[in-house]
């Protein structure tokens, strides 16, 4: 936790049609899937984020570090980097990369026990962002 108390903490699934975002909380330390932004290439509607950074006022962005599986850099992730970088400037809000490795898949597999019609890409990603998150508590008890 901060030193001026429990944050809301806002982690990012970064795509080039998608962002997916999920909401936690340092108290219980859980993570839900909230939101999914979309993109041009990318880049966000940002007057759209702004409103949600508003209403949540988050105190730590979490932004998922797409590595490829052997640990090498992937080609989305200079993309996925000025994202975090506009993100940054943009809110002056602490932030942390998280590496996302099988974060999809994880997010494939919960996709698959929803019902139908909720199996869309906006979806995959904003369940990713929430595995992001709960990935992020893990590694910060």
């Amino acid at each position: 936790m901060s030193e001026s108390g429990p944050r809301v903490i806002m982690a990012f699934d970064f795509g080039l049609k998608n962002i997916g975002i999920a909401i936690g909380q340092e108290i219980t330390r859980t993570a839900s899937t909230f939101y999914s932004l979309k993109a041009t290439e990318g880049k966000p509607k940002w007057a759209e984020l702004d409103r949600i950074i508003i209403d949540w006022k988050p105190g730590l962005f979490v932004v998922g570090d797409p590595f490829n599986m052997d640990g090498t850099r992937s080609k989305i992730q200079d993309l996925s980097d000025r994202f975090s970088d506009s993100l940054n400037k943009r809110y002056d809000i602490e932030l942390k990369k998280l590496d996302e490795r099988l974060t999809s898949r994880e997010a494939k597999e919960r996709l698959e026990s929803l019902p139908i019609g909720t199996k869309d890409s906006s979806n995959k990603h904003s369940i990713s962002a929430q595995i992001i998150l709960e990935d992020w508590f893990r590694s910060n008890i």
